[in-house]
């Protein structure tokens, strides 16, 4: 039977928020409501941990917050209570927890400073089955007198179990906080959440079309045919099916229009980092033919900070057309600079018109307008006058709010401008970059991307936004290693403070850029590939079809086919481009401190020292060997051959270095954590004579034979004698080598020699003398994953030695990990940075 209209009146005007809930009173007084429904909401991890919103897993609502890659106990989700908790107050505090692995004890606690140390008082305990929620709840709990920067977090006794967390509520003591509702799961074309699809789904979709819809679960429910946007075709679809003309929805693939955007923050955020170049090419800064690039003006505006005109320099694109929008990037100069310093003249000529006309010109950047103004902003000074001086910084510090007052305004009145944070760039060198920061942080309502480039010391903060909808979209620091003004340290602080706070963006460091140009070029070519390619509700490339089907009784059926290959039994994860991608993604500077430690309740390898006989030495020769905790001979493992360098033996790698190797205890750990497989670690002597025990020198062709005759000696005596002795799993998937120094030019020489053979390959600060084609002419052979480590400090090798191996393969196009090591030495420290990372990659991948 229909609806009458006046009933269908009355549902729009029960669901005219579209997807919000009443609130009930005791939800009123509540001071921290944690839904995760939508976002993080400022929750971020605490230690090693890591904290993201997932679907599909929920104590109330679609969502909770999921925290992995835990060390310690100690490591989980925090969050700062913030100006509405007092000290020496009551309050009532409730949590849900699910632990995905494992049972486990969780506590919520509160950590404050006392003025004099820090205090970590537990508020409430739960004992959590593994997959069940449990309820972590103290009515009356007293913040200490006296206490500041106080933060609530979750924890666990003493396991390291993912876990997920929902429904944290904080509120004044007294307060009734209510039981969560239960669970909900989103099926396309239900848009009020009821479990059917019926009429009143019809009259807020039309709603919908009419007004707008800001709820984000409302949108995506909304999105009947899943191609990311909200329109009349999906208000004609939920109709039809409603009216019983069709059963299911269909999938339609995402079509990118003009003003539609392609990626989400964190997507776009991967893009980038992915795709960044250590020295753009050398075409992006020549004029080519065919190819039309915008036209620079010099205008000004009137600053109403400084009461006076000032000067900028304005790049229109090229065939610029006043009907049209166009999105703004405002480029910012450094100290003691003007508004030229970054479009025509910089230490020589700068590129940035070629730059961006020809990332234009090749599809890979929006059409756009730039704005280079004079920063300096004073009513008293025309320009700075030293770095010291009060005034100086004031002037450049009077442009964060100058830019939004006077500059856009001015921009926007003027030309024809897209407007909104969707639209609007800033990036800036040196001073110019920690005005960008200060700028992005302030008013992350108007700036959707923001950059720095070798910024100068001085940006503060909170490091992250209090409201995600002013997070920008793209985030990019760039430093050079060659910086002789503010080094390598300042925009790494600034990187570091960001990823403590779990705010997506991407760290760029420019080898052998300098605190000019090099590294302003190579930003500007990434930055501007990114910016205004990304929004909110954005679409989601992705290998898999899904089709919805609802069924007559108003059930639902999902099906989804991947074209990823399943992982089971003996098949691997990842393919080679992926495998490459995550442990390039994954990369850290300095392995954590407690990679080094023996930690309670983890078993640690046994290291055994043993020979095998030579051929091509026609002598035995002395290995160490780290077998896998409770090694079982029933058991198959996967083998590392770990190499050493010149004038080292097999303990260099295992036992003894520049100071204690802790091979073993990073290994250990990273299996116990579960993000490594179990393996066998071989760590042979490597130099192999039949006329000499060992190298006699750099330059001695004898020592150097030593070295390169290990090279088949691996695969004629070492490995046979291996797999015949121990519990081997055969195969190029499960074999590895890596080696430092010379080690590292052997291993490269072995995974060119024998990729049948090898299929995860390394090299730590390689020795030069490696030669090849660079590539794998059978691609059965080409490796899973293939990293090469140099440090920025290495004395012996230099980092030119295995950036050059770097670029051999990268003109090859073969996948690989290139990972520099900041202020990594031409030893231990590099060493252990790379197996941090390289034992996480190995026997993860096959074809």
């Amino acid at each position: 039977m229909k609806k009458s209209f006046s009933t269908l009146l009355a549902a729009v005007t029960a669901f005219s928020a579209l997807g919000s809930l009443p609130v009930t009173a005791a939800e009123s007084d509540y001071l921290l409501h944690s839904t995760f429904e939508e976002s993080a909401e400022q929750w971020s991890g605490r230690g090693s941990a890591s904290v993201k919103v997932v679907s599909g897993t929920s104590r109330s609502g679609e969502c909770s917050l999921l925290a992995s890659g835990r060390a310690s106990a100690w490591n989980g989700a925090t969050v700062g209570l913030g100006s509405d908790f007092k000290a020496g107050q009551d309050y009532s505090f409730s949590a849900y927890v699910m632990s995905e692995e494992e049972s486990a004890t969780f506590y919520l606690t509160l950590q404050y400073s006392d003025g004099s140390s820090t205090k970590y008082p537990k508020i409430a305990e739960a004992n959590a089955e593994k997959g069940k929620w449990a309820h972590l709840e103290n009515k009356s709990f007293t913040i200490p007198s006296g206490a500041s920067d106080i933060q609530l977090y979750i924890e666990t006794e003493d396991t390291t179990c993912n876990f997920y967390v929902d429904e944290v509520v904080g509120a004044p003591s007294g307060t009734e906080i209510d039981e969560p509702s239960a669970p909900v799961a989103m099926h396309k074309g239900d848009i009020n959440y009821d479990g059917k699809i019926d009429c009143f789904d019809i009259v807020l979709a039309r709603k919908g079309i009419i007004g707008s819809i800001d709820n984000k679960k409302t949108l995506k429910a909304a999105d009947a045919d899943s191609n990311g946007v909200f329109e009349l075709n999906d208000v004609l679809l939920i109709t039809q099916f409603v009216m019983g003309k069709i059963s299911e929805f269909p999938v339609v693939e995402p079509e990118i229009v003009p003003g539609q955007v392609k990626y989400t923050t964190e997507e776009l955020t991967k893009l980038v980092q992915d795709s960044l170049v250590n020295n753009e090419p050398n075409d992006s800064h020549m004029e080519k033919n065919g190819v039309k690039y915008g036209t620079i003006k010099k205008e000004t505006y009137f600053s109403k900070k400084a009461n006076k005109n000032k000067p900028y320099n304005i790049l229109l694109p090229a065939n610029y057309d006043s009907s049209k929008k166009y999105p703004v990037l405002y480029l910012l100069h450094g100290f003691f600079e003007n508004e030229n310093r970054m479009i025509t003249t910089g230490n020589g000529q700068m590129y940035t018109k070629q730059i961006i006309g020809n990332a234009i010109a090749s599809g890979e950047a929006k059409d756009m307008i730039v704005v280079v103004p004079f920063v300096f902003t004073s009513a008293t000074m025309n320009d700075a006058t030293g770095f010291a001086d009060q005034g100086s910084n004031e002037g450049y510090d009077n442009f964060v709010d100058d830019i939004v007052d006077s500059l856009m305004p001015h921009i926007e009145s003027k030309y024809s401008v897209a407007t909104g944070r969707e639209n609007t760039a800033v990036t800036g060198f040196s001073m110019g970059g920690r005005e960008s920061l200060q700028i992005g942080m302030k008013y992350g309502d108007k700036f959707g991307y923001v950059g720095a480039i070798c910024p100068a010391p001085g940006t503060s903060g909170s490091w992250k936004w209090s409201n995600a909808d002013e997070q920008p979209y793209l985030l990019m620091i760039t430093g050079g290693t060659q910086d002789d003004v503010v080094g390598l340290n300042t925009p790494e602080g600034y990187h570091n403070n960001f990823t403590k706070n779990n705010v997506p963006h991407v760290w760029h460091v420019v080898n052998n850029g300098h605190h000019g140009d090099d590294s302003i070029h190579s930003h500007l070519y990434s930055f501007v590939r990114g910016i205004f390619q990304a929004t909110e509700g954005a679409v989601t490339q992705s290998s898999s079809v899904t089709t919805t089907k609802i069924n007559t009784n108003n059930t639902t059926t999902t099906t989804t086919t991947t074209k990823k290959a399943e992982s089971s039994g003996g098949q691997q994860k990842y393919t080679a481009e992926e495998l490459t991608k995550m442990v390039q993604n994954a990369l850290v500077n300095n392995e954590p401190n407690d990679s080094h430690m023996e930690k309670g309740g983890v078993q640690y390898g046994t290291i055994k020292k043993e020979t095998y006989f030579s051929k091509k030495a026609n002598k035995n020769k002395p290995y160490n060997i780290l077998l896998p905790a409770n090694y079982d001979s029933s058991k198959k493992y996967p083998v590392l051959y770990l190499l050493h360098g010149f004038f080292e033996n097999e303990n260099r790698m295992i036992t003894t270095g520049n100071g204690q190797m802790y091979t073993k205890q990073i290994i250990g750990n990273a299996i116990a954590s579960g993000e490594a497989k179990d393996m066998i670690v071989v760590v042979p002597f490597v130099f192999t004579s039949a006329t000499m025990n060992d190298a006699t020198g750099f330059a001695d062709q004898g020592s150097n034979e030593g070295y390169d005759n290990f090279v088949d000696d691996i695969v004629d005596s070492l490995m046979p004698h291996i797999e015949s002795k121990y519990s081997v799993a055969t195969g190029r998937e499960n074999t590895a080598v890596t080696g430092f120094s010379m080690g590292g030019r052997e291993s490269l020489q072995i995974g060119m020699k024998y990729g049948d053979k090898f299929g995860y390959v390394g090299a730590i600060c390689p020795a030069p003398g490696t030669s090849g084609s660079w590539k794998w002419s059978n691609a059965d052979e080409q490796p899973y994953l293939l990293m090469i480590t140099g440090g920025t400090q290495d004395d012996v090798v230099g980092l030119n030695t295995p950036e050059g191996y770097h670029n051999n393969f990268t003109k090859n196009n073969v996948p690989h990990v290139w990972h520099v090591v900041n202020n990594g030495h031409h030893g231990d420290d590099s060493i252990h940075s790379h197996l941090y990372s390289f034992i996480r990659g190995i026997f993860q991948a096959t074809e």
